[in-house]
């Protein structure tokens, strides 16, 4: 460990003595600048290759909550994970979403318990922007990033409307409410309040299966939080969330009043109690010199059943970050180094078998930027960090990036990085549960960890005085220990330590131009290919298409008052593994069909009022018979987890906004 332990400060001190500079996502922490354009757009001033989901894209769509704003980019794919519980969970890059760090303002934030319900318990209107950095992202926040970062940043009280009403009702007379408050106290003190409540209590049964379509919800989430900023440069920031939630789901005839052990019907209960604390505090220094720190504490206590096994689990995660930041040049040129120190308890129960874990990980880091050329045509971000996990050693995190400004207007990136995580097997695969598979758990799950590589062309061009650009992106995501997660037993959900080879592929290439004045189309095509060697041999990862794409249309009208939107998702055909086992009438394909999706909304708008109407999947396409041997929920056939496509057909919107500046 020594050894490992003074190279490893011998590349730290490296990057120390060559420090330049930093436009990473991290300054903007330190700094508190918020980016508040309205068109969707890419980070140029970095190395990463970041895409920015601003407003102006938050609306094309309901966008409830943070799993709902992701309609209209191709990065990033939503999907059910089973048939009755309503969780839903984002892939990027060919792999699952807990393999991509998801943070609340460049703070970890949905990870562990909160993979489960994670993207639902951020409300829509809150959020300002959303960065998705594919590939290596900054060592500043941590280690647990494999193929890339998502940081979502909310709104901000000394720029946010001083009052906010959204209020959103569906088809399934889903309702929600959203409340946002506003005020700045005097030039020092601001503060901001959320409230945010869910009901969904219509039992709907589209496709006749005696199961419901969408799970029976009730949720509250209340956010606050205030901004002090110093007068001779800085600011201290605090606050906290708090979310509770009642999740229903499962057959429409069973009684959560009743005895589940004595119905035949299948059914499934959850509720979640969470809360989250965090802070930020920023000091200006004298000579360009900056420090930052973030703090964050989450609980969550969620509990219930899926069918007749129980399903208790806990969590406290604490988190300390310290950031030194110096500015050394005219060219921004910078450094950055700190320490972090991350502490995880995490305690899971399902029917009779239990994990539990504590996880106390300190760790130091240093980040150096370089800008080399005129106008920065070369920028580069290297990092690195070494962490100390109490159960798992000493692991080692180093990060690449890397932008070439070949033209003016072309360039070119590339990355490298290394990542870690530790899994929590239920709550990250809960989807996966709703069946009757007996669960087999390799007795020594090890640290997943995995090596991206990427590169990306971007190309800015303007046409007849219209802003377009054009862009090409590729990469390698290879396992060096995975928990493989394996479904090709029908009988079987196993989990056991990959034993040969596990990686994804991933190429997406994307056009957008505006046409004509203020209608913009947006043109996206994805492949995507995983494998992993399960022990039945090599085979591609099941239940996610290799190909997508994506037509997104916009139009407003000249005064902004109309605002037309649009977009179509195709998703090809993707593998299903194998049923033969059981009776012929509870056999599915081994692949499943192509199918679209579009989504369609108009918005009028009128002095601080906004009214939306809209449709959702309005082509009506579901899978058919998603619940294998429904009417006999406890065999051994019962699987309501081989979710690949909608569960819903053509939903139709509606809602109303109101803001006050």
């Amino acid at each position: 460990m020594k050894s490992v332990l003074s190279v490893a400060c011998g590349l730290l001190s490296v990057i120390a003595l060559r420090a330049q500079t930093d436009t990473t996502q991290n300054q903007v922490d330190l700094k508190n600048v918020e980016i508040t354009t309205k068109k969707a757009t890419r980070l140029e001033m970095t190395p990463m290759n970041v895409e920015v989901i601003n407003s102006g894209d938050l609306v094309k769509d309901a966008c409830c909550n943070l799993s709902e704003s992701f309609e209209n980019t191709a990065t990033v794919d939503v999907n059910f994970t089973d048939g009755v519980s309503g969780a839903k969970e984002i892939r990027v890059l060919g792999l699952d979403g807990m393999y991509t760090q998801i943070m609340v303002e460049n703070i970890s934030s949905i990870r562990s318990l909160g993979q489960t319900f994670g993207l639902t318990y951020i409300p829509g209107p809150l959020i300002s922007s959303i960065q998705v950095n594919k590939g290596a992202g900054s060592v500043v926040n941590g280690y647990e990033g494999m193929t890339g970062q998502i940081n979502v940043e909310l709104k901000k009280p000394q720029n946010a409307d001083r009052l906010f009403v959204n209020l959103f009702l569906n088809q399934d007379l889903r309702s929600e409410l959203n409340l946002i408050s506003a005020t700045k106290i005097n030039e020092q003190w601001s503060t901001l309040t959320s409230v945010n409540g869910q009901l969904s209590l219509f039992k709907m049964d589209m496709n006749h299966d005696h199961y419901l379509d969408n799970p029976l919800v009730k949720n509250i989430n209340l956010f606050h939080r205030f901004i002090y900023t110093i007068p001779k440069g800085g600011m201290v920031l605090f606050g906290a969330i708090v979310n509770i939630e009642e999740r229903k789901g499962g057959s429409k005839h069973f009684k959560t009043s009743e005895d589940r052990f004595i119905q035949n019907e299948w059914g499934m209960r959850l509720r979640t109690n969470r809360a989250e604390i965090f802070a930020k505090t920023a000091f200006n220094l004298p000579k360009e010199n900056f420090i930052g720190i973030q703090y964050k504490y989450i609980y969550q206590n969620q509990f219930g059943y899926v069918g007749r096994r129980d399903y208790n689990a806990l969590e406290y995660f604490g988190y300390l970050n310290f950031i030194y930041q110096k500015n050394l040049n005219e060219r921004d040129d910078a450094l950055k180094i700190g320490a972090s120190v991350q502490t995880d308890y995490v305690t899971e129960t399902f029917d009779t078998l239990q994990r539990k874990r504590l996880e106390i990980v300190p760790g130091i880091f240093t980040e150096a930027s370089f800008n080399f050329g005129k106008d920065k045509k070369v920028m580069l971000v290297t990092g690195m960090r070494v962490d100390q996990h109490n159960i798992y050693g000493t692991f080692v995190s180093p990060r690449f990036n890397l932008k070439w400004n070949i033209l003016y207007d072309l360039s070119f990136r590339v990355s490298v990085g290394r990542g870690y995580r530790v899994p929590t097997l239920f709550a990250e695969n809960f989807g996966l549960l709703a069946n009757s598979r007996q669960i087999v758990i390799d007795p020594n799950i090890k640290m997943e960890e995995a090596w991206n590589y990427g590169a990306s062309l971007n190309y800015k061009f303007f046409l007849n005085f219209r802003e377009g650009s054009i862009s090409v992106d590729y990469y390698r995501t290879d396992f060096i220990h995975q928990t493989v997660v394996d479904l090709e037993d029908a009988r079987l959900l196993q989990f056991y330590n990959l034993t040969g080879k596990s990686f994804a592929n991933a190429m997406q290439a994307e056009v957008s131009y505006e046409v004509i004045k203020r209608f913009e189309v947006k043109l996206a095509y994805k492949y995507e290919q995983a494998k992993t060697d399960f022990k039945s041999g090599r085979k591609i990862i099941p239940l996610r298409p290799r190909h997508r794409g994506l037509v997104s249309l916009q139009y407003s009208t000249k005064n902004n008052r109309w605002r037309f939107n649009t977009g179509l998702n195709w998703f090809g055909k993707t593998r299903i593994p194998d049923t033969s086992v059981n009776d012929v009438a509870n056999q599915r394909d081994t692949k499943s069909k192509d199918f679209f999706q579009l989504n369609a909304q108009v918005t009028f708008k009128w002095k601080q009022w906004e009214v939306y109407l809209g449709g959702e999947n309005l082509v009506n396409f579901s899978q058919k018979n998603p619940i294998i041997a429904g009417d006999q929920p406890f065999s051994n056939q019962f699987d309501a987890s081989l979710i690949w496509g909608p569960l819903r057909g053509a939903m139709a919107f509606t809602g109303v906004r109101f803001s006050l500046k």
